[in-house]
């Protein structure tokens, strides 16, 4: 599903619920439920958010299925057909990760940016938000092979 270098300090409650998979009523309410941690309030602002820590408690929650108030919660699949979507995506997205490290002064293939990218995310770019911190690890672990 998710892995933490995926995560940032900080997320929405919005990232939150994208990085679950999950609508963001649908989020809402399972938080009322008791199954996710109510977030934390900006002072200043009244915002919510999450910190990491609580993101990590979520990112539990949903591959266990042990709600935040100790019962059990089954999330069910989307219904959308999402493998040819995704592939479409993650092809884009390894072409523009190739290009961007390229411009940095590498010289990689494709396939190499994608073994590197399976060691860093085994589940996958798909919830990773920040693109600075990706390209960089990224750009880090090819160099090391190099």
């Amino acid at each position: 599903m998710l892995s933490d270098n995926c995560l940032k300090t900080v997320c929405s409650v919005t990232e939150l619920a994208k990085k679950l998979n999950l609508s963001r009523a649908r989020f809402y309410q399972l938080q009322k439920m008791g199954v996710f941690p109510e977030p934390i309030y900006c002072v200043r602002t009244k915002r919510p958010f999450y910190p990491l820590d609580l993101q990590q408690k979520c990112i539990k929650i949903r591959k266990t299925g042990i709600g935040y108030n100790g019962q059990p919660i089954i999330f069910y699949g989307s219904r959308r057909n999402e493998s040819r979507e995704s592939q479409n995506q993650s092809d884009h997205e390894y072409e523009k990760l190739t290009n961007g490290l390229r411009k940095m002064g590498l010289n990689v293939t494709r396939n190499k940016v994608k073994k590197a990218v399976k060691t860093l995310y085994p589940e996958g770019l798909a919830q990773c938000f920040d693109e600075g911190m990706v390209i960089r690890n990224v750009f880090k672990c090819l160099e090391q092979w190099q």
